[in-house]
C-alpha cells in the first residue's frame, strides 16, 4: 500500500522537468514550443533515405548502410544518390522533421519492472534481487561506470500528437469523432 502511495504521490506531483521522465531540454522546447507547419522534403535523397528506414525496421543498421553504399554506388550521378543520408543521420532527419523523439528508461534485466517512480534510485531490483546494471561493464571499469543491463522505450504522447496536428489532414481525422457525434446529435434533434 506505501508503494502505490508513493507512486499517486509522484503521478500528482509530476511535471515536464522531472528528471525521472528524461527529457532532454530539446524535447522540453519542442514540447513547449510545437512546430505550426507541416514539412516538406525536397530532396530524393532524403526521400530514399527515409523510405528506406522505415522499410527496413526490423533490420540491421548493418544492412541499412549496405543498401545506401549500393544506392550512391549503382547510381551515381543520379539525382538524389549522393543525398542519401548515413543510418544514424537519417534518424536525427526524423527527430528533426517530425519532433518525435523517444525516452530510454532503465528497466530490470528480468522484465519486472522500470526503475522510474519509487524505483528510480535502485541498484536491484526489488522484486528478483537482480542488479540493474551490466556486470561485464561494471567489472572492466572497476565499478566506476554504470550502464543499464536492459532498457525499453516510450515515446511521449505530446511529441507524438504535435506531428499529427501539423498535417491538415491528420488534424481534420483527429476530429472526426467529435464531428461526427455532433452531426448525429443534430440529426437526433
Amino acid at each position: 500500500m506505501q508503494e502505490t502511495m508513493e507512486f499517486v504521490h509522484l503521478l500528482r506531483n509530476t511535471s515536464l522537468e522531472d528528471p525521472i521522465a528524461k527529457l532532454g531540454e530539446d524535447v522540453l522546447a519542442r514540447l513547449h514550443n510545437p512546430h505550426q507547419e507541416p514539412g516538406d522534403i525536397k530532396s530524393p535523397g532524403v526521400c530514399q533515405s527515409i523510405s528506406m528506414y522505415l522499410a527496413l525496421e526490423h533490420s540491421s543498421q548493418h544492412a541499412y548502410d549496405r543498401i545506401c553504399r549500393a544506392i550512391t554506388r549503382n547510381f551515381a550521378g543520379a539525382e538524389g544518390a549522393d543525398e542519401v543520408l548515413s543510418f544514424k543521420a537519417v534518424e536525427k532527419f526524423i527527430v528533426k522533421y517530425t519532433g518525435v523523439e523517444s525516452v530510454e528508461h532503465d528497466m530490470c534485466p528480468e522484465s519486472c519492472l522500470a526503475f522510474t517512480g519509487p524505483y528510480a534510485d535502485e541498484d536491484n531490483c526489488p522484486l528478483c534481487g537482480t542488479s540493474r546494471w551490466d556486470q561485464a561493464k561494471m567489472q572492466a571499469s572497476g565499478g566506476r561506470q554504470k550502464v543499464s543491463a536492459q532498457t525499453f522505450v516510450t515515446i511521449p504522447i505530446g511529441l507524438q500528437l504535435q506531428a499529427v496536428y501539423r498535417n491538415p489532414e491528420s488534424a481534420q481525422d483527429m476530429h472526426y469523432l467529435h464531428d461526427r457525434t455532433q452531426q448525429i446529435f443534430a440529426e437526433l434533434e
